[in-house]
């Protein structure tokens, strides 16, 4: 017994003496990145087709034979479940730094991102996020913070000057669910809207659990605005435009984000009309205009929402730091993200000092008999 412990002993001081990694198999070292997202509950959908994505990109970067130093490594996925909850946000982030991951893509919910976001920073970790667009999040002075799409100061001034300058919008309903996305938006959008001496009716509260939105509709109905703008979820801006409808609300619904399975299961035509904007082009117009073939094939599913090829992008970041600052280390990583600069799936990336776009296209989509119609792609610079 004594022999066989020294022989155990011997074989774990030659391993720490010979710097193998913690992290390794057959295939050489392990490098893992961290992905967070609601994996249940109402924004499911979304967050499995970005954790399918980033899975996408790290099968793409491991066909590559990636190697640090000469030495092969294989990335691979940490995935975990925020449930849109930003108190769980802030226990994964913390998983995430006590595993010290490369990096994290996520989270999808504003509210989970800058929670998450100073466990991060005080990991040295680079969070790096498909579709949080508070413009908060990359405002708060810490080191880690970047996205991957426009920020909500911006998009929601595209989309006031939008509903003033093309629809012809005079009299506009907001509704906000009070989360960091929603109510940021909404601010946005109201600002615009008073610049361009539009007049908002109505200013009406609800929140990211409310499932009747009779009485803010009600009141609503009585202003007869011409469009009504609601800063939160696709689930619940489902549930409203069915109540809108409901109640003889012909006012077409107005959003950023809006996934298309929300609405083509309305019955009677009820979603249509119905407007989003997205950061970004349409998938058809990215410079990726194969990843909608890829992913359908990998997967055996077509996307659904706008958020896939962000995710790739933010995955590919990940790896592209890592490979930059061939290391696995997340200080360094993060260092070699803030000064990358690729052609990513959906266009030019590259990050200012906050760890936002340089500048980034939006695009307006209408409903059309169950699918997204892109309608206008506006260019904005910060």
């Amino acid at each position: 017994m004594k022999r066989l412990l020294g022989v155990l002993l011997g074989t774990l001081c030659l391993s720490v003496t010979l710097g193998i990694p913690m992290h390794a198999d057959a295939a050489g070292q392990v490098v893992k990145i961290g992905f967070a997202a609601p994996l249940t509950g109402p924004s499911a959908s979304d967050g499995k087709e970005m954790e399918n994505a980033v899975r996408l990109a790290i099968d793409d970067a491991n066909r590559r034979n990636p190697t640090i130093d000469g030495q092969p490594v294989r990335f691979e996925i940490d995935a975990q479940d925020d449930q849109g909850d930003p108190r769980l946000a802030t226990q994964i982030a913390q998983r995430f730094a006590d595993l010290g991951v490369a990096g994290v893509v996520g989270h999808f919910n504003s509210s989970c991102s800058i929670a998450a976001s100073k466990t991060y920073d005080g990991a040295s970790i680079a969070e790096v996020s498909p579709s949080s667009t508070n413009a908060s999040y990359t405002q708060q002075g810490l080191n880690t913070t970047f996205r991957v799409v426009g920020q909500d100061a911006i998009a929601g001034e595209s989309l006031g000057n939008y509903l003033v300058d093309v629809l012809g919008a005079k009299r506009i309903a907001i509704i906000d669910d009070r989360t960091d996305f929603g109510q940021g938006l909404a601010d946005r959008v109201q600002g615009a809207i008073v610049k361009r001496h539009g007049a908002i009716v109505a200013r009406e509260y609800v929140t990211d659990k409310t499932v009747d939105f009779s009485a803010v509709l009600t009141s609503i109905r009585a202003k007869n605005p011409d469009v009504i703008v609601f800063g939160g979820f696709d689930a619940q801006a489902g549930q409203l435009v069915r109540r809108m409808r409901s109640l003889g609300i012909k006012a077409p619904l107005v959003g950023e984000g809006f996934n298309n399975n929300i609405f083509v299961d309305l019955s009677h035509g009820d979603g249509e009309g119905t407007i989003t904007i997205q950061p970004g082009l349409p998938l058809e117009k990215l410079p990726g205009k194969d990843f909608g073939a890829r992913y359908a094939g990998r997967f055996n599913a077509k996307l659904q929402g706008f958020q896939g090829p962000y995710a790739y992008d933010a995955a590919n970041v990940i790896i592209q730091g890592v490979l930059k600052a061939q290391s696995a280390k997340p200080s360094k990583v993060l260092a070699a993200v803030k000064t990358l600069r690729i052609d990513g799936m959906t266009g030019p990336i590259s990050f200012d000092k906050n760890g936002d776009l340089a500048d980034s296209p939006y695009t307006v989509y209408r409903l059309n008999g169950g699918r997204w119609e892109g309608v206008s792609v506006i260019t904005a610079k910060k």
